[in-house]
């Protein structure tokens, strides 16, 4: 029996190891981006804010935002975790500050894209530092949609837009409930760094 050449027994191995991880590279592309297990995100940006009350009207102003996001992952389109959001301003020696700390979920509507819609519930709050301090918190919503871009497995920049407001919840001065309803909200576009 004729002996094959080491070039051609080289080129013979390499075409069956391609045939067999096509197949299997394939599949993982099908399968797209990784989520399993615990995840956080850390992201910075820019957003307007303003205090909406009945028969008063205020500003909208803007100023920069933070954003932590973490959870856990029960299945490939879904996440399910807690979030921060934080708008801030200094103006006149005064510190105001809207923001909310919400459950929220993380809806991914195609298994292989990173695009995905944000629901959330929980509390959203104000405060004005001052002599008197002028704060409120209560209940809130918030919405939003990004989209997670893989620059790793496992590790993702994530551009974002998210929408908040309180629906419930009384002014507070100097600690005494007017028993005046304030509807704080904020309007943010961010990036997040995010760990999958």
């Amino acid at each position: 029996m004729e002996r094959i050449p080491d070039w051609r027994r080289l080129a013979l191995a390499a075409w069956c190891g391609l045939v067999v991880a096509t197949p299997a590279h394939a599949q993982k592309q099908v399968e797209g981006p990784y989520r399993e297990g615990f995840w956080i995100g850390v992201g910075l940006g820019y957003g307007g804010a303003n205090v909406s009350c009945s028969g008063c009207s205020t500003t909208r102003d803007g100023a920069p935002t933070f954003t932590l996001r973490m959870g856990g992952t029960p299945g490939p389109r879904l996440l399910v975790g807690g979030e921060l959001n934080a708008w801030g301003r200094s103006e006149a020696g005064a510190n105001e500050t809207v923001g909310d700390m919400s459950a929220v979920v993380l809806w991914y509507p195609i298994r292989t894209s990173g695009l995905f819609f944000k629901g959330g519930l929980g509390v959203a709050v104000y405060s004005l530092d001052g002599s008197p301090k002028v704060e409120s918190e209560g209940l809130g919503v918030s919405v939003g949609v990004g989209i997670d871009l893989y620059t790793g497995r496992k590790f993702s920049l994530t551009p974002f837009v998210t929408a908040m407001t309180g629906i419930s919840g009384n002014l507070k001065v100097g600690g005494t409930d007017t028993g005046f309803a304030v509807r704080p909200n904020l309007f943010e576009v961010g990036v997040a760094a995010t760990w999958h």
